[in-house]
């Protein structure tokens, strides 16, 4: 754990932002607490005006990545934006980081000078996650060979969802799926306690996972779908990529900026020092995953206690199957019908949805 909160253990967003719209429906008086990860969702929470998100992280090499991200849309035109980010071909990335140097915090500036060559090489691939994902594009390509190509290449679901199930769905492929995302695999070689730290044990996070991806390709088509363009082809196809990253979705980011306020700390002694009735809403992903049972009714305690009337939570889980405790039931107010719309729609498949409001 402690190596988890001192590297960059993720650079890119792996939640689809369009769900946590559907489930937070923000207002423009709202006050929202969020949990950093990669920078990518707070930046998609301003797609929707609110007065303020404060974003927390314990690890600061993750606040220090949402810092240069917002400095970047705030000071570069989008082509250089998206170019230095890692979105295109960029070869001035080291130069532009000097520019944009004067625009971070002290410790923000230091980190990324000293760590020159991950911006070089495109800072949204460089998290610990992201490297780790390009073990599957590799293996995707040794399988299944020129189907990967084939299946970026429909337009239209019916003939995608044929395709997946005569001629990409096999054993080996789901062999491969079960061994790379095994818990001992993962444990030793990326080291992030979300896939192996209290997981569901009804779950076999290698089927789990090929199950998810399989319905996910019936849903949606893999060429508009961002997180399977990055599971399977190792990058961001630039016409299907997160909405920061897009041109439109940055000027309408851009103008928010000035609402992110961010916090280095843990997240529930933030909650439980926090005045009462703070929050209007919770994007709380994926922090089911990471914490034991009685940590995660601790959170749901201080969740409570600083939520106005009628907040409402976003909690994704992983590997991870929380439920509300019976004390504090009476508390939350699950939305069950949602929950399951939101992982049938969800382009992100790994998750599962809990979410509804605080009465």
């Amino acid at each position: 754990m402690p190596l988890f909160f001192s590297r960059l253990s993720y650079s890119l967003g792996n939640e689809d932002w369009e769900t946590e719209h559907r489930a937070l429906n923000l207002k423009p008086e709202d006050r929202v607490l969020c949990i950093t990860g990669s920078g990518d969702r707070p930046l998609h929470l301003l797609l929707r005006k609110c007065k303020e998100v404060v974003t927390i992280d314990a690890n600061p090499i993750q606040n220090h990545l949402l810092r240069l991200k917002m400095a970047a849309l705030h000071q570069l035109d989008y082509e250089n934006y998206a170019s230095f980010l890692g979105l295109f071909p960029n070869k001035s990335r080291v130069n532009l980081l000097r520019q944009l140097s004067a625009h971070l915090d002290k410790d923000s500036a230091k980190y990324w000078n000293q760590n020159h060559k991950m911006i070089s090489k495109g800072i949204l691939y460089q998290g610990a996650m992201e490297k780790y994902a390009l073990m599957m594009p590799v293996v995707a390509k040794c399988i299944q060979g020129k189907s990967v190509k084939k299946l970026f290449s429909f337009n239209h679901l019916d003939e995608q969802a044929s395709f997946v199930a005569d001629n990409w769905d096999n054993m080996m492929w789901r062999k491969c799926f079960e061994i790379i995302l095994s818990p001992k695999i993962s444990k030793w070689f990326l080291r992030d306690p979300g896939l192996y730290a209290d997981v569901d044990d009804t779950i076999k996070p290698g089927a789990y996972l090929y199950k998810k991806m399989n319905e996910c390709l019936k849903r949606h088509v893999a060429k508009d779908n961002f997180f399977i363009s990055l599971c399977l082809q190792g990058t961001v196809d630039p016409s299907a990529s997160p909405a920061y990253l897009m041109e439109d979705g940055s000027k309408i980011i851009k103008s928010g900026l000035d609402a992110i306020k961010i916090e280095t700390g843990d997240l529930i002694h933030y909650l439980e020092t926090a005045p009462p009735n703070s929050f209007d809403a919770f994007s709380l992903s994926d922090v089911a995953s990471y914490i034991s049972e009685d940590t995660f009714k601790r959170l749901l305690k201080a969740v409570k206690r600083t939520a106005r009337p009628g907040a409402r939570f976003c909690i994704r889980e992983f590997l991870s199957k929380r439920q509300i405790p019976s004390d504090l039931k009476q508390y939350f107010h699950r939305n069950y019908d949602l929950e399951d719309e939101l992982e049938q729609d969800d382009r992100c498949f790994v998750y599962r949805f809990m979410t509804g409001h605080v009465k």
